[in-house]
């Protein structure tokens, strides 16, 4: 199959303002909580925790070249019987153990003093999976205030979705979601609003009315055009394109990616065409033998734990939470957080979020950072 590189990469660059996308770099993957599918069983997700998948790792300007490993390995003072560099290494538990290990503070410092770049895409599965239900009204209605409110809309929906996750599974069972088609299409709204209204009190006012006087909009409509159609109770068939859109947008880099026996087997069959040349600008490498790759594990999984931190905590445990770190936490976060923002400054394809915006603020306000949120 040929991919058309540009069609791709220049739709994200104009709806992105992606200015930097043009830059020469090597890119370094890994991943982290990648389900391959996630599907409605009789007893709930296939994948029950369904935490947020991240595809990403280190990045630096230029071709490849040499990492100073061995000083790294010293530093951390690794049993020569360790092949390769994991997160286990460093720490494990949580976001908050994790940050209060000293060698994954060791670990930060290094990146930051080699002047690497951290890039990452992360995928909330749930909001991912849910989204059609607003985009599939917005689109049929074709009204210029809907456009507008949007990821609002999406915002508030993921947060009742969350609310009554069992309950909203439960339904798209019944209604073979996202098949849901024109004759599930009432019942499945209605059954929506009379699971969201109990929890009012969850989102702002406006918020709300505006989220339910969306589902009543969708039942009046002739079709949903993204709930029709679809495999039944399958939620996300792959993660393939978050792959393909990487190596679109950033065209002129170098791409090294761990070996994922799924992917790797399907981009082979793809041609990612610039214009009448053929791209030959990634390769799957193991990971024991590259250096790039296994400094990559720990990036994944730290952010990996950080998304999910911020997904499942509300406003005011996140708030205690962060308010409560020890001085070793606290600058581990501040490394990471500067890192992070490093990595932006740099290019702002280096990271992209699929997750309510609500718990992309949560992030960053964990992380430090003044989003205006709290």
């Amino acid at each position: 199959m040929d991919i058309d590189v540009n069609q791709m990469r220049d739709h994200e660059i104009r709806l992105h303002g992606l200015n930097r996308a043009d830059g020469a770099y090597t890119l370094y993957y890994d991943e982290t909580n990648n389900y391959r599918l996630v599907r409605i069983t009789e007893d709930g997700l296939n994948a029950p925790e369904a935490k947020c998948f991240v595809l990403g790792g280190i990045a630096h300007s230029g071709p490849p070249r040499e990492l100073p490993f061995l000083a790294l390995r010293e530093s951390l003072r690794l049993q020569p019987s360790v092949r390769e560099l994991k997160l286990v290494h460093l720490g494990k538990g949580d976001i908050l153990k994790l940050l209060d290990s000293a060698k994954v503070g060791v670990f930060l410092k290094w990146l930051e003093q080699e002047r690497l770049f951290l890039h990452y895409q992360a995928l909330d599965p749930i909001y991912w999976s849910i989204v059609d239900i607003v985009d599939s009204i917005v689109a049929e209605a074709g009204q210029f205030q809907l456009t507008a409110m949007a990821w609002e809309l999406k915002d508030a929906l993921n947060t009742l979705t969350r609310a009554n996750l069992s309950s909203v599974i439960t339904l798209f069972r019944s209604c073979d979601y996202p098949n849901v088609g024109a004759a599930n299409r009432t019942r499945f709204l209605d059954a929506l609003i009379g699971l969201f209204e109990p929890r009012q009190r969850l989102l702002p006012d406006f918020h709300f009315r505006m989220l339910i006087g969306l589902l009543h909009l969708g039942k009046k409509l002739e079709a949903l055009p993204f709930l029709n159609g679809e495999e039944p109770r399958l939620l996300i068939a792959h993660y393939r394109h978050f792959y393909a859109a990487r190596l679109c947008i950033l065209k002129h880099a170098h791409h090294i990616l761990d070996v994922e026996d799924v992917v790797s087997r399907e981009l082979a069959t793809w041609r990612f065409m610039d214009g009448a040349s053929q791209l030959q600008h990634f390769r799957f490498v193991a990971s024991h033998d590259e250096i790039g790759i296994q400094i990559s594990d720990p990036i994944v999984g730290l952010l990996g734990k950080l998304c999910a931190f911020a997904i499942e905590q509300d406003k005011e445990h996140l708030i205690d939470a962060r308010q409560s770190l020890n001085g070793r936490q606290l600058t581990n976060l501040a490394t990471m957080a500067r890192l992070i923002n490093r990595s932006i400054d740099e290019n702002r394809v280096f990271a992209n979020y699929v997750m309510a915006i609500s718990d992309q603020r949560k992030l960053w306000a964990f992380l430090g950072e003044d989003t205006g949120w709290a």
